[in-house]
């Protein structure tokens, strides 16, 4: 599929409409939402959310229909600059190809959100040419570091092309600077990608990855196949993020834990047809420190400062 040209959404204003939407899992964190809606309004946004929220069903927000409609409706409404959604969970797959493109590319706003909004970051770059922030969700806000609500907040704004320096991370593998657009998210999300119309291109692309909640040889088997896949093949540089199991565990059994999951990468990697770039530790993820990062936008790796900045 030939390369769309890039869709960019125009930054928020003060006193802009954010819609909140829940395109997959329901609420299970009354108290996070209420918080994550005056985080918002903090920084001068107006949430707008159904006043009677989402009735869930099983482990969805709401039916299929409903979260396709609750999407397009957002999205149609000339008052709303901005979606961001509820939380992750699973169900974006199930309503991603109900989504109206057309609109989509007509009037682009910026989509906020990581996890299985991963799905969304992909299929509507992939169809659209759509640049979208992977980021915190609404339910995430109240917990995230105060470094990444800040990030957040310059992104919404559209100061999305400040650099972001791989604090606490490492170069794992250095190969000049590299070029090239931002793709990925969450790994299991986009292995359920592969197989279908929407499998994400990888070629010439920056991959970014993170999971949480995973064991090591689960993460193993998602890379392998990954890998197996060819998706892996002619990538630009990959960059590594959080895949901690829990919030709970405990430090040396976390760096145990990404130091395998980093040198599993790199024997993958290793008889790539050029010795791309990796980095492991990038600050995003299921943690409290989640930077925000432009999903679709140009970037570029500088493995001598481990520094990522955008085009």
């Amino acid at each position: 599929m030939p390369e769309r040209p890039p869709l960019v959404p125009p930054p928020l204003r003060p006193g802009d409409t954010i819609a909140v939407i829940a395109p997959a899992g329901q609420l299970r964190d009354p108290a996070g939402f209420h918080h994550g809606i005056s985080i918002l309004g903090e920084m001068g946004f107006v949430p707008r959310f159904p006043p009677q929220l989402w009735p869930g069903t099983g482990y969805l927000a709401d039916t299929d229909n409903n979260r396709a409609e609750e999407f397009n409706r957002a999205w149609a409404d000339p008052e709303i600059s901005a979606v961001i959604a509820l939380r992750g969970g699973y169900g974006c797959l199930r309503m991603a190809t109900m989504i109206d493109l057309e609109l989509v590319r007509r009037q682009p706003k910026l989509l906020i959100g990581f996890s299985d909004l991963t799905i969304l970051h992909n299929y509507l770059h992939q169809q659209t040419g759509l640049i979208s922030l992977h980021g915190p969700t609404l339910s995430t806000l109240a917990s995230s570091s105060q470094d990444s609500r800040a990030r957040f907040h310059q992104c919404l704004k559209g100061n999305w092309r400040h650099p972001l320096f791989c604090k606490g991370g490492e170069v794992l593998r250095r190969s000049g600077t590299v070029r090239g657009r931002l793709i990925g998210g969450n790994l299991s999300s986009l292995l359920t990608l592969i197989g279908t119309p929407f499998a994400p291109v990888f070629s010439d692309g920056i991959l970014f990855l993170e999971d949480v909640g995973e064991p090591l040889y689960r993460i193993d088997r998602m890379l392998t196949q990954l890998w197996l896949s060819g998706k892996l093949e002619n990538v630009a540089g990959i960059i590594l993020g959080d895949f901690s199991l829990n919030q709970e565990m405990a430090m040396l059994d976390t760096i145990r834990h990404h130091e395998a999951i980093w040198n599993r990468i790199l024997e993958l990697t290793h008889h790539h047809n050029k010795q791309i770039p990796v980095w492991g530790g990038f600050p995003f993820g299921h943690g409290p420190v989640n930077m925000t990062l432009p999903h679709g936008a140009m970037a570029v790796m500088d493995n001598d400062e481990c520094q990522l900045s955008f085009l």
